[in-house]
């Protein structure tokens, strides 16, 4: 039977309903590889019934060698970007040109392919490509670490979670049946893997092979099949074909203070809650509430679904002196991919540049904005050039750049922040040459990665 080709509900239940398997296999003597991890390898293998598409050998044989990552789960997740930093910088490095360009390359490279699948799951290609533009900067940086001890370590610090119990087995039936190999099974600290980051289980759920007829899915090595999974996963999440996202708003200034403590928010779009802060565009138009350009809300716009009775919600991520966004179910299904919503206004905002849409015209409350990638090194080219030769000019930020534009800071006689912002490269640009060659320049010097790492997806 070709497995792609089972009903979802049969695909689930073959997957997780108990059965009679293995049951004249003995289990070797415990050689786990990491000794910390062995009570909870013991707990898990007492599960195994209770994943009866996992064989009890494939089991034995992936925990044998697995190491232990809840340190560094532990540290990412205190660490996430999305909740770290601020949201207008976080778009910054996410929405940039070079995103934008390698975007728009890529949906005129796989056009067929994503047509086809616009067809199927009725999401469009820019939203599409945008999901993989922010997961892995176009499948640039999928992840390091062995997806089976990610998500077994993951497991482990939290035993009572079904899900996460059920990303472990998941992966381990992927390596089972072949839909992954060993050697390029690899993700994030959280266990995500491919070029859209899935986690095993919900790859499992919604796995979509572009080719018609495929007997495997291959989201790791193949764009088409990423991008169709992709597809298939945000059609799950109630995705509306034709619906934006989203759109700019300015608000009435009576009613910015009442909107920004009461009204911002969008679980109220999910399916069974309550009414909360979410209106129908015809009440936010009659409040007043009018798009960023000054048009009304509601008319001709060629938006299919954009009705007045539509429910929205209000997306104020900065407050008041911020940006202002309504919302569409299209933007919760966005969310649940990651569940950020600096996550899911850099798909939204890629998306929109992907068509051709302006950025958002109110700018975000800062008077020092951060560098895109391209400005970035020219920064650190200018560090380089003053003698900071631990730093190179790859357009991350990491710990040997900030302190670089630390010691600028007290040389020119400005607050250390390290921030590779627009202040400290205008500072720079602006010298005169003999100021600027005071250390030396470092020539070949320049340490490969001395920026610091890219930042590893979810």
């Amino acid at each position: 039977m070709n497995f792609l080709k089972t009903p979802l509900a049969l695909r689930l239940a073959a997957l997780l309903l108990p059965a009679l398997v293995g049951a004249c296999t003995a289990a070797p003597a415990r050689q786990d590889g990491d000794a910390g991890l062995a009570p909870c390898i013991d707990a898990l293998r007492q599960r195994l019934d209770e994943h009866p598409q996992v064989q009890p050998r494939t089991f034995e044989q992936y925990t044998r060698t697995a190491q232990d990552l809840r340190p560094v789960i532990e540290a990412a997740t205190a660490a996430q970007p999305e909740f770290q930093v601020p949201i207008w910088d976080y778009l910054t490095r996410r929405v940039d040109p070079e995103r934008i360009a390698d975007g728009r390359a890529l949906l005129a490279g796989q056009a067929a392919a994503l047509a086809a699948i616009e067809k199927r799951h009725g999401v469009d290609p820019a939203t599409v490509v945008a999901v993989f533009g922010i997961e892995t900067d176009y499948g640039r940086v999928q992840g390091r670490y062995p997806v089976v001890d990610a998500t077994l370590s993951r497991a482990c610090l939290n035993l009572g979670s079904a899900e996460r119990r059920r990303n472990f087995f998941s992966a381990l039936w992927l390596l089972q049946e072949g839909h992954v190999q060993p050697e390029s099974f690899l993700g994030s600290w959280a266990g995500a893997f491919g070029q859209t980051q899935f986690m095993p289980a919900t790859f499992v759920a919604y796995m979509d092979a572009a080719a018609e007829g495929a007997s495997k899915v291959d989201i790791i090595g193949s764009t088409p099949d990423a991008l169709a999974t992709t597809a298939r996963y945000l059609s799950g999440l109630n995705w509306r074909s034709g619906l934006p996202w989203g759109v700019e708003v300015k608000l009435p200034d009576a009613a910015l203070e009442r909107f920004n403590a009461q009204e911002s928010g969008h679980r109220c779009l999910e399916r069974g809650q309550p009414e909360g802060p979410c209106r129908s565009l015809a009440q936010w138009a009659a409040d007043g509430v009018r798009r960023a350009d000054g048009g009304p809300l509601l008319g001709e716009n060629g938006a299919p679904g954009w009705e007045p009775g539509l429910r929205t919600a209000l997306l104020m991520p900065a407050g008041s002196d911020g940006p202002a966004w309504l919302v569409t179910p299209n933007y919760q299904a966005i969310w649940r991919y990651n569940r950020a919503d600096a996550y899911g206004l850099a798909i939204g905002l890629l998306s929109d540049a992907l068509r051709g849409l302006p950025p958002p015209r109110k700018a975000w409350p800062t008077d020092d904005p951060l560098l895109p990638r391209r400005e970035l090194r020219e920064l650190q080219a200018l560090l380089l050039s003053r003698g900071h030769c631990e730093v190179q000019p790859d357009g991350r930020d990491g710990p040997r750049t900030a302190a670089a534009i630390r010691a600028e800071e007290r040389r020119l006689e400005l607050p250390e922040t390290g921030r590779s912002g627009t202040r400290i490269l205008a500072r720079l640009k602006a010298q005169g040459p003999e100021e600027g060659a005071a250390q030396g320049a470092c020539g070949a010097a320049a340490v490969p990665g001395a920026a610091g790492p890219a930042s590893a997806p979810r």
